[in-house]
This record gives structure tokens, sequence and C-alpha cells, in this order.
């Protein structure tokens, strides 16, 4: 196909592909180093891209380059998710980084469900909590099943470690934890349910602390059934939250990860100043500060003054992670529990080796590996 040579593209999937993607127009021909009006153009079939270009477009846009020869739209389902944004934020839509982890989710979501009922697998025994529920009983009764005491998790030696346990206690309950990398500007994470599959991805741009808050944040919008895409601010819900089930999901948070009398008898060996109180439960219970200054002021301990006083959420460091391979980084992305279903689905032949290949992006010698992987979720 010659370099400078017209494609001729299917107008009305290219104009699909940009909705679903959430880029404007002329965003889109910005970061396309094109003239403004030609991605309009290419989009109304008054022109076509050469195949430079259509390559750069189908980058973009996360899609297949030959997506845009079929002869219509594919139909597609696109997960349904409330964007919560913070009080004072302007934004009110996903971005497209957003969009493009939600579908690769979505996507994986779908077929592990399949995968599930194929296996002969019940629903994931998850509570459904209203967001009138009291926060303390609701924590506890999805504390419980987690099996994690107040030991193991003083015993944890970081926020990272912290993370990898309380994300290993998820899946074995039976809910999908994904980590992406949507970076600053996006979600902190989001949440989609599934009665075979509920899922939740967590934003690695932030630091564990952090993360260890969203991922019980998002478990709370399991829990209410709100599949919700939750935007990172410089502030948290306040008491004047508008936003009703967004405000049960962080106390809902603080007080699974911190329960009441575990924080009651932590504070009488601190001092009693806020900063003091703040770090000591942060470091404590391996959350942040603005998880423990949330949860210190729900219990009457430091004011929202004090916490409103706090700097920004605190960034992941630039660099110094170990080089890993595909495999390593999708094991890491989709989890244990995605991994040994795939593994099991392949051992009892429900699929092959093609559909993991699709789905997990990964070399094929990689499969034995998951094949040879435990396969108890208990």
């Amino acid at each position: 196909m010659a370099r400078h040579q017209k494609i001729p593209i299917t107008p009305s999937v290219l104009a699909w592909a940009i909705q679903e993607s959430g880029y404007g127009m002329d965003d889109l021909a910005e970061q396309l180093r094109v003239p403004s009006g030609t991605v309009q153009a290419w989009s109304t079939g008054e022109a076509q891209p050469g195949l430079t270009q259509l390559r750069a477009l189908a980058g973009k846009l996360k899609r297949p380059l030959a997506s845009f020869l079929l002869p219509a739209p594919p139909v597609s389902v696109r997960p349904v998710v409330e964007f919560r944004s913070p009080p004072g934020t302007q934004r009110r839509e996903l971005n497209p980084i957003e969009r493009r982890y939600l579908r690769e989710a979505a996507r994986l979501q779908q077929f592990l469900s399949w995968v599930s009922k194929e296996l002969g697998e019940s629903p994931v025994a998850l509570p459904r909590e209203s967001a009138n529920a009291g926060v303390a009983e609701a924590a506890a009764r999805a504390r419980d099943p987690l099996s994690v005491t107040l030991t193991q998790q003083e015993q944890w030696t970081s926020p990272s470690a912290a993370f990898a346990a309380w994300r290993q206690a998820l899946e074995e309950s039976g809910v999908l934890v994904f980590v992406f990398s949507l970076g600053a500007e996006s979600c902190r994470g989001f949440s989609l349910w599934d009665d075979y599959a509920p899922l939740i991805a967590v934003n690695t741009f932030w630091l564990p602390s952090a993360r260890n808050f969203t991922l019980f944040h998002e478990h709370g919008h399991l829990l209410t059934r709100t599949a919700s895409a939750c935007l990172q601010g410089t502030r948290r819900w306040t008491s004047k939250s508008s936003d009703g089930t967004e405000r049960w999901c962080e106390e809902f948070a603080a007080a699974l990860l911190m329960p009441e009398a575990a924080v009651r008898r932590h504070v009488t060996r601190l001092p009693g100043k806020p900063d003091a109180l703040i770090a000591g439960i942060a470091n404590y219970f391996k959350v942040s500060r603005r998880a423990s200054a949330l949860r210190l002021v729900e219990l009457d301990y430091i004011s929202w003054e004090d916490y409103e006083a706090l700097p920004p959420f605190e960034r992941k460091p630039r660099g110094g992670g170990k080089g890993r391979d595909r495999t390593q980084l999708r094991e890491d992305q989709y989890g244990s529990r995605t991994t040994r279903l795939i593994g099991r689905a392949l051992e009892r032949e429900v699929i092959g080796r093609g559909d993991a290949l699709d789905y997990l992006d990964v070399p094929d010698s990689a499969l034995d590996r998951f094949t040879n992987a435990p396969t108890s979720l208990e």
C-alpha cells in the first residue's frame, strides 16, 4: 500500500470511534498535527486520510486500523458508569484515557463473567448495601469475609505490602482488581458491577497509601451497586458534599481500613496535636494522611479545618521500578483472579489458547504459567 495513498475508510465508523473516545474534533486534529477541520472532513467522507495519518488516527483512538474499513460501526455496549467529581472541579465527563481503560476493563469483565458461568461458579457473594446504611455496620460486614485481622494489618511493612494483601483478599472473595496507569488528570479509580465478575480498577498514579483508600472506596460502590468513575481532587468530599453516595463510600472506606475501636486505642499512644494524630494513624493503618484525617474528623479528634489544611495528595515518584516483561505487566494489571480463571478455563477446554491470547495480549508461552498456577480461589 503506497505511503501517500488515500485510504477509503468508512466515515460513520470514524465518527463512532471519535464519539466513543471522548475527543473533540479539534482536539483530535491538534493531537494528530493536521489542520483544523481535517478530522471533521474524514468523518463526513469529504476527505480521506493517508496511510500514515490513518495509523496515527488508529493509535490515538486505540482502535485496530482495520476497524476503520468496516462497512458500519460495530455493535458495542458502552460501560455505564457515573462520573463523580469533587466539589470545585469543572470536568463533568470522562476523558479519552478513562474511556479507553473503561472499554478495556469492561471487555475483559464480560469475558471473565462468561468464563465463570461456564466453569460452574456461583455469583459472587457480595452483600448489597444502601447508601443510607450505617457505615460502621456496613464496613464490619464487608471486612469480616476478607479475613484480615488487625494484627495482620499492623504487621504489614509498608503501604505497598498493605495494598498487595488487601487486593489478594478481595480477589479471593471473587472481586476482580485491576491496576491501570491513568495519569494525574484521570479518575483515581472506577468500579463496574457484574454478578459473576464485579470489578475495581485503581489508578497507579498515586502513592500506595492513597490506593488503599481508593480500593475500598470503589468497593463501597460495588456494594451499593453504583458503578462509578471517581475523580481525584486536591480536596475530598467534605461534610457539605452534595453527592450522598460518594460521601458514604468515603466514610465506608475509612471505617473498613480504620475500625473505630482500633483507632481509639491507638490514639491514646499518640501526642494530641492534629499533625501527630494524622501521621500516627496514617502510619499505623498504612493509609494516606488525608484518609487518616477524614477518619479522625469523623471520630471528633480533629476538625474539618485541620483536614482542609493538609497539602494536596502526594504523587507516585517517577521511575525506580524494576523492568518487567509483557506477561508480568499483564499479571500485575489484571491480577490473580483473572489469570486463575483463564488458567482453569484453558485446562478444562472452556476456551482455546487463541481466546486467552486475544484477551490477555501475552506471548503464547506465557499461558503455560497460568495453567500451572494454583487454581483454588478459596
